[in-house]
């Protein structure tokens, strides 16, 4: 019975089992959200679709903005390290979301980056010991 609760894996693959948790989590909830609003998404009678995604006046640069970083940001990942490209995605991101670039921003958005990620750093890596990227 002790072996159902152990698992074998070499020190270096530690950090995969977590997101892949987390993706498992995802898709069944989009899974049930999609289950939920099939009405919606075929139409009441099913003669169209009758579902937009996105309201009417949304915000294209934060939404672009952040697909954007979100890709830069993996690719920062493997050559700045995590800590270096966490900060200025952090950095990054908290601008956007706040939508100016005035002096208090940037000092939000430092010290938010700052805060976050090493707090991140600090906890997975040094106390639970999950090696980051």
């Amino acid at each position: 019975m002790s072996d159902f609760f152990t698992i074998e894996m070499s020190y270096n693959t530690y950090h995969i089992i977590f997101p892949r948790i987390i993706l498992g989590i995802l898709i069944i909830l989009g899974l049930i959200l999609l289950a939920a609003n099939i009405k919606k998404v075929v139409g009441k009678e099913g003669n169209g679709v009758s579902f937009k995604f996105f309201t009417e006046n949304y915000d294209k640069l934060k939404l672009y903005g952040t697909m954007i970083l979100l890709i830069v940001y993996a690719l920062a990942l493997p050559r700045l390290g995590f800590l270096a490209a966490s900060l200025l995605f952090m950095f990054a991101i908290t601008l956007l979301y706040i939508g100016n670039v005035k002096l208090r921003s940037i000092f939000i958005s430092l010290s938010n980056s700052l805060a976050t990620v090493l707090i991140v750093w600090y906890v997975f890596g040094n106390l639970f010991s999950i090696t980051l990227p």
